[in-house]
């Protein structure tokens, strides 16, 4: 006798960030359909027989955001989310991703909010949110692609600052932030300030590896 199983459905969400004027912000896009239809959330698709990767992340980025393929800069894997009430349809597993966009990306389908000030979500995709938050405190300083995902191709050292004070990761000593940023070996101090918005006197700089895919974490899809 053949056994048969309720097999839940897989649904792929994509988050994106991205720090505007010293402000970590995420996307959302109004969904079209029931549940939820005219409610806010994270772009979303339900996993198809074949896709793997980042495929099923650029498909919702695309059909929900209004992203096409070639503006999304960078993916990250974030987790997986199995709340059982978390969709009223059917028992759904949520593999939520990272997604950051290119510097001259349209905005699309996507509404902004700071990742610091969270609006009411359908799901459980608040939960999705400060799980991304609490992500990219932990990779930061580590993945260097992501870090200049966010910071883009020149930066100020209060920039800099700042995104370490809004993510609660700041894994050096204030006073020698400069000492400290230069000895990772990934960045330069430049008299450029091209495209740079400066406030006062600082030090602006610049990733040394014209190829972000030098600077690649260990996870994720670089496009």
């Amino acid at each position: 006798m053949t056994e048969s199983y309720d097999q839940p459905l897989v649904a792929m969400d994509a988050l994106a960030v991205r720090y505007r004027d010293e402000r970590l912000e995420f996307g959302v896009a109004v969904r079209e359909n029931a549940p939820h239809a005219g409610v806010e959330a994270i772009p979303g698709v339900l996993l198809l027989s074949g896709e793997h990767g980042a495929g099923p992340v650029l498909r919702a980025m695309r059909t929900k955001a209004g992203i096409p393929d070639d503006d999304v800069r960078l993916t990250r894997q974030l987790g997986w989310f199995d709340g059982t009430m978390r969709d009223p349809r059917s028992a759904t597993i949520s593999l939520a991703s990272l997604v950051f966009l290119r510097a001259e990306a349209r905005d699309g389908l996507l509404r902004w909010h700071p990742l610091d000030s969270v609006p009411h979500l359908p799901f459980d995709h608040a939960q999705i949110v400060e799980a991304a938050r609490v992500r990219l405190g932990e990779i930061v300083w580590r993945d260097w692609a992501v870090t200049r995902a966010l910071l883009g191709e020149k930066f100020t050292s209060g920039m800099a600052l700042a995104l370490g004070v809004a993510l609660d990761a700041e894994p050096f000593d204030r006073p020698n932030f400069r000492r400290w940023l230069e000895g990772t070996g990934v960045v330069r101090v430049t008299t450029d300030t091209t495209g740079v918005k400066l406030r006062g006197r600082t030090t602006v700089w610049e990733w040394k590896d014209s190829d972000s895919s030098a600077l690649e974490g260990p996870a994720g899809t670089r496009r």
